[in-house]
Formats: structure tokens, C-alpha cells, sequence
């Protein structure tokens, strides 16, 4: 995966880095995502690439329309791991086309299905702690330089984690639209806003050492932070399907 990294980057000419997002299970064979951020966005945006385990060739995931992300989150069954499945109704196989080089004939696939699973984990669970990320006089998210971890009392509460994402409440907006310096990091949403907070759960390892977020509703979604360094990281390793049944746990 490594290597297809490197490949991808050299290909496109990418700038910055790119970064294991994590893995999704099919019935036949899994995918493995990766992503790059535009280090020169005025907010890291994420660019995903994919590809399956029997083929380290990383593609980009493609642009998905309204009508796509109508129907993928409609789907509630197990991905099959093939990128070109299509016949989650039943559907009849495709006949063989008469040119072999003709390009697959234009239908919702599985693989619009995985970037909008993608993008709507990462919209819900993207998380970054508080502190981490700042706005220069520009107004462009950066990495605060004097981040210097969470404490662990810090670390046990909601509100100590913000979703990496563009603001979307009111107050985020609005504080990205102010001018000047903004010397706070509430632009970005808190998950202690997140319904039902249950959601999350916050659990340490034995050492004390390292704080543990998972999100219940999307279960396979881990976030990390080694207290008191500015070390911080997640990945989701799951079936790509929402817990429906949370309500009912809680």
C-alpha cells in the first residue's frame, strides 16, 4: 500500500502527504482507503483514493451527484468488495460488451456507494483535539505549533474533541467570518453537540497514557491522543454500515 502511495503521488504530482484513512470489509475481498490533504486549501480537504486487497492500485474515488447519494443511503446490506457491482435489486449480469475497450456502461455502482460511506464517515468522525488546529490571519485552518496534548482529565470529557470538518452550527461560521485574529478554536463543531452523545464513548488504556474515542454508530471508528504530547490519529476498520440499532443499546 506503500508503494501504491508513492505511485499515486507521483502520477498526480501531489503536493504534502497521504494518509492510511482506514479499511472497509466486503464479503469477497475489502477495501483499503487512503487520502490526501491540499496543504494549500483554506481548510484541509480531503481527497480519497481506494483500492481492494487482491489489487494495490489506488483510484481515485469518483464524484458522486445527489441522486448516487440518495440511493447509497438507502442501501443497508453488506459491501461485496467488487467496485463494479451493481445489481443490488436483483439486477440482470451485463452482457459482454462488443468492444472490450469500450468504457462500463454508466449505472450506480458499488464504488459510488464507497465514497459516499467514505465521505459520510468522515464528515460524522473526522476528530481533531481541542487546541490542535488554529486559524492564521488569513483565515486558513493550520496545525497550532503550540498544541501540546491533552491532560487526562482534559481527555475524559466531549468537549475536549472537535469534528475536522467545516463548520456547520452557527457559531462556526460565524467565527470563521470574522475578521482579525480569532484567538479561540470554537469555529470547529464540538461533539458534545452531537445527538444522542452516547454515541461516543471515551476510554483510556491501562498506562493512562493514551485516551481512546470511538463513535457506537459507526462502529469500527477509533480516534487516539497520547496525553500530553501533541500525537494524535484514528481510522475506521468496518463493515461500512451504520449502527441502526443504537437507539435501542443506549
Amino acid at each position: 500500500l506503500e508503494v501504491a502511495m508513492v505511485q499515486r503521488k507521483l502520477q498526480e504530482n501531489l503536493n504534502g502527504r497521504m494518509f492510511f484513512w482506514g479499511k472497509i470489509f466486503g464479503t469477497t475481498q475489502d477495501y483499503l482507503i487512503v487520502h490526501h490533504i491540499d496543504p494549500f486549501a483554506e481548510f484541509p480537504e480531503k481527497k480519497f483514493y481506494f483500492c481492494t486487497t487482491s489489487d494495490f492500485v489506488l483510484r481515485a474515488a469518483p464524484h458522486i451527484s445527489e441522486e448516487y447519494s440518495n440511493t447509497a443511503s438507502n442501501i443497508r446490506i453488506a459491501f461485496t468488495g467488487d467496485p463494479s457491482f451493481f445489481a443490488y435489486n436483483g439486477e440482470e449480469e451485463e452482457p459482454e460488451p462488443e468492444d472490450p475497450d469500450a468504457p462500463p456502461v454508466e449505472r450506480f455502482r458499488e464504488v459510488h456507494r464507497l465514497t459516499f460511506t467514505i465521505k459520510k464517515i468522515d464528515r460524522d468522525c473526522a476528530l481533531v483535539p481541542r487546541g490542535a488546529m488554529c486559524l492564521d490571519t488569513s483565515k486558513k485552518v493550520i496545525a497550532n505549533s503550540n498544541y501540546t496534548g491533552l491532560s487526562f482529565d482534559t481527555s475524559n470529557e466531549l468537549r475536549a474533541y472537535l469534528h475536522m470538518r467545516m463548520p456547520e452550527s452557527l457559531q462556526g461560521i460565524a467565527l470563521m467570518k470574522r475578521p482579525g485574529i480569532l484567538k479561540t478554536d470554537d469555529f470547529l463543531d464540538c461533539i458534545d453537540k452531537d445527538f444522542p452523545k452516547e454515541m461516543w464513548a471515551i476510554t483510556h488504556d491501562s498506562h493512562a497514557s493514551t485516551v481512546h474515542v470511538r463513535n457506537l454508530f459507526w462502529d469500527g471508528f477509533g480516534f487516539y491522543a497520547v496525553l500530553k504530547t501533541p500525537e494524535f490519529g484514528s481510522a475506521y476498520f468496518g463493515n461500512g454500515v451504520p449502527n441502526y440499532d443504537l437507539a435501542f443499546m443506549l
